[in-house]
């Protein structure tokens, strides 16, 4: 895949990624998406704080959807001008950071406006990154988060980031360029960092060391949380969240858990069971 899409083969000054999960993961109507997200968001813990950062999975609405609900509550009590959202790649892409082409994501319920102009600084401030398209067509992850910002930030400028297999050295740049071209407008900031946890065949083994994954970031037990990120593929996005607690942005925060569970409740029979955790970096 080349790393950049050659612009003079099409027009992108107002290119939309649309919707490619609608009517899959979540509801395609957008008065039905609407109500099942209101509905979601209803019935989670009524707790909201002011993050800094939320950790919300990334699995279909019936699967994940409550636990993403906690997450985006926990935050939804919050001034938030720019959401950033970090997502690992599902594809398998050249390891980098893939900045989007695009100039709006459209979801069914809402069409948010992609910060261009922290998108160029980024590119400007490090090699690693690459501005492409393609990773983004093909991936969910940032779109199940959109559903729920449309519900709580409609008005919100994103900025959407997918990770493919990058090292710890490009992810700690991230999160430095990040801070710096973020500069005052970090209290208005919102991180989303997407992920799935513990994927087992059984249930109570995938609970189990999904547990022990939430209890390594509560703890920031970086080494635990490495080992995690090492032996465990399907913590899709534990680098990510990894690098995101080494950065400066997440000093003075609390890491917090909303609420654990898993796929087993509607996984049929041979089918793995997936954990799935809402968190929260509260600023303190």
């Amino acid at each position: 895949m080349k790393n950049k899409t050659d612009a003079s083969r099409r027009d992108t000054s107002r290119f939309t990624r649309t919707a490619v999960v609608s009517g899959l993961f979540y509801p395609a109507s957008p008065q039905e998406l609407a109500q099942k997200i209101g509905t979601l968001l209803n019935e989670a813990s009524p707790q909201t704080d002011r993050c800094a950062a939320i950790v919300s999975p990334h699995g279909s609405i019936d699967y994940s959807g409550a636990m993403a609900a906690r997450a985006w509550k926990a935050a939804a009590g919050g001034d938030i001008e720019t959401i950033v959202i970090v997502s690992p790649s599902h594809r398998s892409f050249e390891p980098g950071i893939f900045m989007p082409e695009a100039h709006d994501f459209s979801v069914p319920t809402c069409t948010f406006k992609v910060d261009r102009i922290a998108v160029r600084q980024l590119l400007h401030c490090s090699t690693s990154l690459s501005l492409s398209d393609i990773p983004h067509f093909e991936e969910h992850s940032i779109e199940m988060q959109l559903i729920f910002a449309a519900h709580c930030f409609p008005k919100a400028l994103i900025l959407p980031i997918i990770v493919s297999g990058a090292d710890d050295q490009t992810l700690d740049g991230l999160f430095s360029n990040l801070r710096f071209i973020l500069g005052g407008r970090l209290e208005s900031t919102l991180f989303v960092l997407t992920t799935n946890l513990a994927v087992d065949e059984d249930a109570e083994a995938c609970l189990r060391q999904s547990g022990a994954i939430v209890e390594s970031i509560e703890k920031r037990a970086m080494d635990e949380l490495r080992a995690f990120c090492d032996s465990a593929p399907s913590f899709c996005g534990g680098r990510i969240i990894a690098g995101y607690m080494r950065s400066a942005l997440s000093s003075g925060t609390r890491p917090l858990l909303y609420g654990l569970n898993s796929s087993a409740v509607l996984a049929e029979a041979g089918e793995p069971i997936v954990g799935y955790a809402a968190m929260g970096f509260a600023r303190m």
